[in-house]
């Protein structure tokens, strides 16, 4: 295997950012369906009292115009209409925090991720070959046999421990008034769901770790994939090479302009240059305000030469502070005397003159 082929490498942000651009992100629709389910479940228990006074209002309307008058096929119509007028409010109360649970957690899970790229059509997505080798040839397919064999078990373990604990009043039910049989069907699905949300809830959160580890997995990277990234984010090389040279030139430019604030230039013959600025009240040793090397060198020695500054000679001192400070910054300390005769020399010829 060449190097770098081998998928080594943490995602890096530009990574996963595309990966969340194409709407790959972990999700288990276990879990959302889970939390649905017991959102579902708690509203519906309270719309309970709604749905039977909804329905109970219907029968009592349809047999009392049953009492009256044969029915028509507009009373059919009309008994359509009642009934959704007199449940609507209780079915919508049952229906809609469900799903509006599901949609929410589902954005939490995903990080509000909304991808236009996961829901436009793809004709890759179609090949036979990557669909039948992720089917037999990948843990993927195993996974949700798992999970589906897990909450089949759940379901069936619910529904019958919940019928075992309730079997003696199962064949004595039906003769039983409507409300007591409403009551008993009530204790049933209550008991079902005690049973069923907590593993259902358990599986769901397994589910989605393993999403998550499985993108994770997906979205690992081999070195060339970070060189690569690496070079398509820093620009073409031409183009970095000019923006450097840009950059040297304006740099340049600025130390120029700091030349007519110096008081003295130490320099050798030609490589090196340092131009040095020292005011008591401003700083309490003296400032760097121009460095170069070379043709840089020679620009700083024709500047000083154009407004008067006295160039000292020094090969020493001129290689050694070109190589130990700072543009804009105080020269370090280990400079302190060699400086200060420098300057001393510069004020006595200033002063002689």
């Amino acid at each position: 295997m060449a190097e770098g082929a081998e998928k080594t490498e943490q995602a890096t942000e530009q990574q996963i950012q595309k990966f969340r651009r194409e709407g790959k992100v972990a999700t288990s629709k276990e879990l959302l369906a889970a939390i649905g389910l017991a959102t579902s479940a708690f509203a519906m228990f309270q719309a309970v009292p709604y749905i039977g006074a909804g329905l109970l209002h219907v029968a009592r309307d349809s047999f009392a115009r049953g009492a009256t008058r044969e029915f028509v096929a507009s009373d059919v119509m009309t008994l359509g209409l009642r009934t959704m007028t007199a449940l609507g409010p209780g079915i919508l109360l049952a229906l809609t925090p469900g799903i509006v649970a599901g949609i929410g957690v589902g954005l939490v899970l995903t990080g509000f991720n909304l991808s236009s790229e996961a829901i436009t059509p793809d004709l890759s997505r179609m090949d036979p070959l990557g669909a039948a080798k992720s089917m037999f040839f990948s843990a993927t397919p195993w996974v949700s046999l798992a999970k589906a064999a897990a909450v089949a078990t759940l379901l069936i373990w619910a529904v019958y421990s919940s019928l075992v604990d309730h079997m003696a009043s199962l064949p004595v039910a039906g003769s039983w008034q409507v409300g007591a049989q409403l009551g008993f069907i009530e204790v049933l699905t209550r008991a079902v769901l005690t049973r069923a949300l907590p593993v259902a809830l358990a599986v769901g959160a397994a589910d989605f770790a393993w999403q998550r580890y499985q993108l994770s997995e997906q979205m690992m990277m081999t070195r060339q994939d970070v060189r690569q990234e690496n070079k398509d984010s820093e620009g073409d090389p031409q183009i970095r090479a000019r923006r450097r040279q840009r950059a040297r030139q304006l740099a340049t430019g600025r130390q120029l302009a700091n030349v007519v604030k110096a008081d003295v230039i130490v320099a050798n013959p030609t490589h090196f240059a340092v131009a040095l600025r020292y005011r008591k009240e401003e700083n309490a040793s003296p400032m760097v305000l121009a460095r170069g090397l070379d043709n840089i060198a020679l620009k700083i020695r024709a500047e000083a030469g154009r407004h008067d500054i006295p160039v000292i000679e020094n090969r020493t001192l001129a290689r050694a502070l070109y190589a130990r400070s700072k543009v804009g910054a105080p020269i370090p300390s280990e400079f302190f005397g060699p400086v200060a005769q420098v300057l001393a020399l510069v004020y006595r010829r200033r002063h002689k003159r």
